[in-house]
Parts: C-alpha cells; structure tokens; sequence
C-alpha cells in the first residue's frame, strides 16, 4: 500500500500546525498554552507517523485512515482554551440573543421546551441530539469501509470516494473549529440546566458528556447540524428508504439542539445554510488540488 500523504492529511497538518504556532505564542501569558503547543506538536508527531505507515490490516492500519474522527474530540475541545487569546474569555451571546429574537421573535428554545413537556419528548429529543455520533461515525465508517471494499482488489486499499469525503468533511469540520475560535458563542445552556437538569435517562448522559468532551464557544453555527449535512451530501444515499431516514435524522438533530436547548434558533439555522456552504467551497478546494496533483 502506498505511504503517500493525502490530501486531507495535509489539511490535518496544516491546521496543527497553525494552533501549534499560536499556543506556543500564547505560552508567554501562560504555562497552560505551552502544554496545549507541545500537545499539538505531539500530535503532529503522531499524524506523521501513522500517515507513513505501510500496514495493510489491523489497528494501526485502520487508525491511518480514521485518525481524523478521533482528533475531533481535541480539537473541538479546545476551542475554548484557544479563542480566549484572542477574546480574553468573552463570548458574544447577547449578540446572537439579539440576533434570534429579531429573526424569530423571540427565542424559539423556550417556547419548544414549554410546548413539549414531559419525559417522553424530553427522552426522544436527547436520543435525536445523540443520533449526531451516529450520523458522522457511521459516515465516516461506512465511507471507510466501502472505499476499502472499491479498492481492495487492486491493493490500493482506498477509494478516491474516501479520499474526498475525508477531506471535505475535515474541512467543512475545520471551518467550524476555526468559527468557533474567532467568534465564541456559548449557546442557551443556562436555559437547559434550568429546565433539563438532571431530568431522565438521556439528558444527565448528554450532559456528562459536555462536561467531559465539549467546550464553551462553539454554539454558531451549529457544526453538529452543519456536519451532518456535510455527510449527507457526501455520501448521498440512493436507497429511498435510507436517504428518507437519513433527512428524518437530520430533522430530529436540528429541533433537538434547539428544543435541549443546546443553540439558539438561530444556530440550528446557520448550521443548515453553512453546511451546504462548506460542502460547496471544500468540494471545489479538493477538486483543484486533485487536478493539481494529476498536473503535476
């Protein structure tokens, strides 16, 4: 199998490479950037090497395609840590607050939890928000797996179709970290811990999650919406009865963010528009880069 990098390794790269710059920078406010610099550098480290690998099956051979999934959880971590550099902390809600009320006339995250009370909505709509890690594991998995499967037979071990949604993915993904970073928005959670707190089975679920893997910031547009767009179009289902699912899906993530008040209205908007947006722009960057390569 070929040891070549890819083109959404660069991306990858790249991208650690830039906050690596800007937290070791930042380490002269604390010492807490310097080991957010050495962790990006570490992780450069790893890219590089299970980007080099020449194994043809098992872990390690499996995390040189998957990798990327697996760094979203630090990388979306840490936009906090990254953003307050730039903004000392500050987060831009009333803005955004000001910005749904005038669209919606109001905030469209109360009145849904006011009109759908009970631990029957409440179960259904966390199970939808949880539908998210389905959504984009599966898509990443499932793209995997068929571009081994197109592949196998030449010992190429990977189809130009996974290629290409690794990369648009990562980017439309990367757009959103870097959103998150230039204009953090924390989202309506006080409104969830008032009226979601430590109700049902889900919920406390969803909300150790947070606490564990998620970081204040990253409410506009909603990425979680955005990528699952992203997938959708990338993988687009010619099944009817799995591409109804899927947009069924897709509905119940978007009411559930708001209605969990996890984002605004206002959010769950920009992340439906920006997801088509990103899917647009990161599709043409590969294709360029694509002829590019065969050019040269």
């Amino acid at each position: 199998m070929s040891t070549r990098r890819h083109h959404f390794d660069r991306l990858v790269l790249w991208y650690l490479g830039a906050i690596f710059l800007i937290t070791f920078v930042g380490s002269y406010f604390s010492l807490l950037y310097l080991v957010a610099a050495l962790a990006h550098l570490a992780m450069i480290f790893l890219v590089l090497h299970l980007t080099g690998t020449s194994a043809q099956v098992g872990i390690r051979w499996a995390l040189r395609w998957l990798y990327p999934a697996l760094l979203m959880i630090p990388l979306h971590y840490e936009v906090e840590l990254i953003g307050s550099l730039f903004h000392g902390g500050a987060v831009y809600d009333q803005l955004v607050m000001a910005w749904d009320h005038r669209l919606f006339g109001g905030h469209p995250h109360r009145f849904l939890a006011d009109q759908l009370p009970g631990p029957v909505w409440r179960e259904l709509f966390s199970l939808l928000y949880l539908s998210y890690f389905a959504i984009v594991g599966g898509g990443f998995w499932y793209a995997w797996r068929k571009g081994w499967a197109l592949k196998s037979a030449s010992g190429q071990g990977i189809s130009e179709a996974y290629l290409r949604f690794a990369f648009v993915f990562l980017g439309a993904f990367l757009t959103y970290m870097t959103i998150f970073i230039l204009f953090p928005v924390a989202g309506p959670l006080d409104d969830r811990f008032l009226r979601f707190h430590d109700v049902g089975l889900l919920g406390p679920l969803i909300d150790r999650m947070y606490s564990l893997a998620d970081s204040s910031g990253g409410a506009l547009p909603s990425s979680h919406i955005g990528e699952a767009v992203v997938v959708f179009l990338l993988l687009r289902p010619r099944v009817p009865a799995v591409r109804i699912g899927f947009l069924a899906l897709l509905t119940g993530l978007t009411i559930s963010t708001v209605y969990g008040s996890f984002h605004y209205a206002i959010d769950a908007l920009a992340g439906l528009v920006s997801g088509p947006i990103f899917y647009l722009a990161w599709s043409w960057v590969y294709g360029r880069l694509k002829a590019e390569t065969v050019d040269g």
